[in-house]
């Protein structure tokens, strides 16, 4: 069994390099994560901070969109540190692994 943060890490993991100095997916801001992950946003911005104290990931403001929906909004669109990277790689590895 993961733990959130755990769920968290990795989803992030998979939007390495997907983004652009404008605009990011919706699925690296705190709603996409949320959604993503199944748990609520308020849950989710719980983790984040607890994930930020441990310097595994951190967030820039950008535009974010989603696919189906035209509206761009400005957000908090969340990054792995490279010890994020490297923990989410661990996780991964440890799921093949099982």
């Amino acid at each position: 069994m993961t733990t959130r943060q755990e769920q968290i890490l990795v989803h992030l993991y998979g939007y390495l390099g997907t983004g652009n100095v404008y605009q990011m997916p919706f699925g690296t801001n705190q709603d996409g994560i949320a959604e993503a992950i199944g748990i609520r946003r308020a849950q989710v911005a719980i983790e984040l901070q607890k994930l930020e104290r441990k310097n595994l990931i951190y967030y820039e403001r950008k535009h974010s969109y989603r696919e189906d929906h035209p509206i761009r909004q400005l957000r908090r669109c969340y990054f792995l540190e490279p010890a994020g990277i490297r923990k989410a790689q661990e996780l991964i590895k440890m799921k093949e692994a099982a």
